[in-house]
């Protein structure tokens, strides 16, 4: 008698991945009381229903390289927006340390020294005193957290540019994100959440959109940051 067992056909094979999919997400998602890593969560299972897909680096210039970071707030509310650009700068920092390979980069504190007793047309001289070998210099155009009165959504502008220190401070990569909302589609009431809370988030979506031009990624993340402008 032959004992084996038929084939599972392409199409119940699909079915069966989706469903493992969607199991690990649920459960990722019924972990998020315990956790709070709402937000790497629910990448973590847009990531696997997507079949793992990342994509490469716009930029690999900061690879094996000293860097330096500076967010500059926008020039018509500098000093509104200080607190908001130095923590978008912080963020990209770590970012950057996290995921970019053997990249050394510079101690925030050691640009918030230099920003608070210089002009920001100086950032190559800061450059040059720490011996960076690159420079990220990250200008917010704008940076908005309200839509009207009543509704959060944040709205900033950001242009990247990396300076080469070891080539006299020559550009070698810009890049324009264009407009930056969060959420996408619709603001948020004001009265659910603390307007420090909104802005810590809006500051990592930023700082996130910013710093994976330089690793590659899971192109799906902002999705996920959405998914949490609601809770």
């Amino acid at each position: 008698m032959d004992r084996s067992f038929p084939q599972q056909s392409s199409s119940h094979q699909i079915v069966a991945r989706y469903a493992r999919c969607w199991g690990v997400t649920l459960l990722a998602l019924a972990m998020v009381s315990t956790t709070g890593c709402i937000h790497s969560i629910l990448a973590t299972g847009i990531y696997l229903w997507q079949g793992g897909n990342v994509v490469p680096a716009q930029c690999s210039e900061l690879e094996e390289q000293r860097v330096i970071v500076i967010c500059r707030p926008p020039a018509s509310n500098e000093y509104r927006h200080a607190g908001a650009s130095r923590n978008v700068g912080k963020r990209i920092s770590s970012l950057l340390a996290e995921n970019v390979v053997d990249i050394d980069v510079v101690s925030p504190r050691e640009v918030d020294n230099w920003v608070d007793k210089q002009d920001w047309e100086n950032y190559k001289d800061l450059g040059r005193a720490v011996k960076a070998d690159k420079i990220v210099y990250v200008e917010l155009d704008n940076f908005d957290l309200y839509k009207g009165t009543t509704l959060y959504q944040g709205n900033a502008e950001v242009h990247v540019t990396v300076y080469d220190m070891n080539q006299k401070g020559k550009e070698v990569f810009s890049r324009d994100l264009g407009q930056v909302l969060f959420p996408r589609n619709s603001g948020i009431p004001s009265a659910d959440k603390p307007v420090q809370e909104f802005e810590r988030q809006f500051v990592e979506v930023v700082a996130t959109q910013t710093a994976s031009l330089f690793y590659k990624h899971d192109p799906n993340v902002d999705f996920a940051m959405d998914a949490i402008a609601n809770r």
